[in-house]
């Protein structure tokens, strides 16, 4: 075979390869960077939460992130530092010890 047959399918190949880990990466939700561009400190009441998830800081971000999902669907980033996201999240905790 000549040359730029090689370098055609080896072309092919590696970008075969790239789009479909490309395509893995996003079927599985896994986000390379913040989920939170901006957080809002203004209170919510628990009663109009579904759920909350707590995501450490690592190296796709570097802080906390808390995203409460409300009853509606909508998503809202809250700002861990606020007293009373800190007064849920205790709550939270405390609960699920006693459940243990």
């Amino acid at each position: 075979m000549n040359s730029k047959v090689i370098v055609t399918t080896l072309s092919l190949l590696a970008f075969y390869v790239v789009s479909t880990q490309a395509a893995s990466l996003r079927r599985t939700e896994v986000n390379l960077r913040c989920n939170c561009i901006r957080t809002n400190s203004n209170f919510i009441h628990p009663k109009f939460m579904d759920h909350i998830d707590i995501f450490p800081s690592g190296p796709h971000c570097p802080v906390v992130e808390i995203i409460a999902t409300l009853k509606s669907g909508n998503r809202v980033c809250l700002y861990p530092e606020a007293s009373w996201v800190k007064k849920i999240i205790e709550k939270m905790m405390t609960s699920n010890d006693e459940r243990h």
